[in-house]
């Protein structure tokens, strides 16, 4: 039978992840201050973060996008690679006092360490309409209002209910975030609230209706950097399952930072024990203890016309670019480009070849410097990659963020950007993987592109990290050969790749010819080879939305 007790926070082995978070936080305050001048939804103190609201609001007709995931370490997990949880929804500010949004959240993965013995995959899911309304704006003073309706879905064998097994709960919240402007960099916040949660699931004791109260603060040294921090500390119910299965009270603590890419588009990243986004679940702690610390990342697009909503913030105009500069924005067979695709084109690729291997990805870059990815992909198998090498033979998806820093076409000395990707396979076991990468380009020539990408792959408790290099030669006008190699540690094979690309004249589409031994062209699948060349045929169409924007 559980319990309702209430024991101290222990950090546990989480200091060095908190230690970074405030080096980042150091870093970020040493940026010098900017002029205001007008400032987009993204350059201003936010009206959330993570999991936690403030009383700002969005400027009016402001559409938001957001989309982001948090993890604990790759090898934490009692079973299988890093805990996650996915997130994102669209938030519409409809007047200055009001804004409403819709979002969604997903975890399906086992706890940190047993619960009751237990280690069983557990199934979170939140799906939730929020409304925010702004009670009042007076001098440095803000207060509002937020309300949710949520359909919350829990399931867990050690609560008896297996994870395929129906159980919906509708919750709901209600917080009244209190914000104050000491300056106009420095903003404090208070957050009352209650979250109406299950009392009970499968007829052991849950979480019940929780009364919190929150304090944080938001800091903007400059107009592309916030810093962030917060706690919500529960004050009635619980908020946190120990592992013995008691339900406890455990403070929820936050620490981040926002890096504005462009002024339309903003990359988070913080550290936090708290597992959930939604207005209802932003009190639960990661399960068991609520001491288990979580690195994560949002990225947030606000599109929009007008004064503010400058291309970039290297002073430059972005367009126009040569045929050349676009199509060197397409990945290679095996490496990624430094390269973001122009804002508002859609690329999508497909390929398949020998060996049973096929892939499709979809592209999209909603601003300068920002682009999202998803794939699905099998692997190839010639037999030769021994079992446990890779986490199954099962199909995969990804959901991945490239962010550019520097960009050769704009002046800077040679393109770089940051790639990440987090995918599962469709085994029984639903094994996850995370994928980094980090893209350089040198244009040597208007015909010549010289790449380099140091690139790491973990799931369970295997890691690989590889450096690759390649180059890229038009030789002839929209014909070019591809050629790379990616020696890769841990033992394995050195993965290459060499084929010839060709772009039809007239058309968005190409068509690539290539050779490898990779087993496959994404992330983990892009750093392991087998015996076997693999020849594969692919196709990828561009589409130009802006006519949409």
């Amino acid at each position: 039978m559980t319990v309702f007790t209430k024991t101290p926070f222990k950090p546990s082995n989480n200091k060095r992840l908190f230690g970074l978070a405030a080096g980042l936080v150091m870093t970020a305050g040493a940026v010098a201050a900017q002029g205001t001048g007008l400032r987009t939804p993204v350059e201003m103190h936010p009206d959330r973060f993570v999991n936690f609201t403030t009383a700002n609001l969005l400027p009016a007709g402001t559409l938001r996008l957001w989309v982001g995931s948090h993890q604990t370490a790759p090898g934490k997990a009692a079973v299988g690679t890093a805990n996650q949880t996915y997130y994102g929804g669209v938030t519409y500010a409809a007047s200055p006092r009001f804004q409403i949004g819709i979002g969604h959240s997903e975890f399906h993965d086992p706890p940190v360490s047993p619960i009751g013995g237990v280690t069983s995959q557990i199934r979170f899911h939140t799906t939730s309409l929020e409304g925010k309304v702004g009670l009042v704006e007076s001098g440095p003073w803000k207060v509002a209002v937020q309300g949710s309706v949520e359909q919350f879905i829990f399931r867990s064998p050690y609560f008896g209910i297996p994870t395929a097994a129906s159980n919906s709960h509708v919750v709901g919240s209600l917080h009244i975030p209190v914000s104050y402007s000491v300056s106009d960099a420095l903003q404090l916040h208070v957050t009352p609230g209650v979250s109406a949660l299950p009392d009970t699931i499968g007829g052991l004791p849950f979480y019940g209706t929780v009364a919190s109260l929150g304090a944080g603060f938001s800091y903007k040294p400059s107009l592309r950097w916030t810093t962030y921090g917060a706690v919500n500390v529960p004050l009635s119910g619980g908020n946190s399952i120990s592992s013995a299965g008691a339900i406890e009270k455990k403070p929820v603590l936050t620490l981040g930072a926002r890096f504005n890419i462009s002024p339309k588009g903003a990359l988070d990243v913080f550290v936090t024990n708290g597992l959930g986004v939604s207005p209802a679940t932003r009190i639960m702690t990661m399960f068991p203890d609520g001491d288990q610390f979580m690195v994560g990342a949002t990225m947030t697009y606000t599109p929009g016309r007008g004064p503010a909503y400058r291309p970039n913030y290297r002073g430059l105009a972005a367009e126009p670019l040569t045929m050349r500069q676009r199509h060197l924005q397409r990945d290679g067979f095996t490496l990624a480009s430094a390269d973001t695709l122009t804002p508002g084109i859609f690329v999508g690729r497909a390929s398949g070849g020998s060996d049973g291997a096929y892939a499709g990805e979809l592209q999209f870059s909603p601003d300068y410097d920002g682009q999202i990815d998803v794939s699905y992909e099998k692997f190839a198998n010639d037999g030769s990659v021994p079992v446990g090498t890779i986490p199954s033979r099962a199909a995969s998806y990804a959901l991945g963020l490239k962010l550019r820093f520097m960009d050769q076409n704009n002046g800077s000395p040679f393109s770089l950007s940051m790639l990440a990707k987090l995918g599962r396979d469709r085994s029984g076991s639903k094994n996850g993987t995370f994928f980094i990468a980090m893209p350089m380009m040198y244009k040597a020539s208007p015909k010549l592109a010289l790449m380099a990408s140091p690139k790491a792959a973990a799931f369970s408790s295997k890691e690989y990290y590889g450096l690759g290099l390649g180059v890229n030669y038009e030789i002839a006008p929209g014909l070019e050969v591809i050629g790379e190699v990616t020696p890769v540690s841990a033992g394995q094979r050195t993965v290459w790749a060499t084929g010839l690309r060709y772009y039809p004249k007239n058309s968005s589409a190409s068509i690539d010819l290539s050779a490898t031994n990779a087993i496959g062209s994404e992330a983990l699948g892009s750093m392991i080879g087998q015996s076997d060349v693999r020849v594969s045929l692919g196709i990828t169409l561009a589409l130009d939305a802006r006519g949409f924007r």
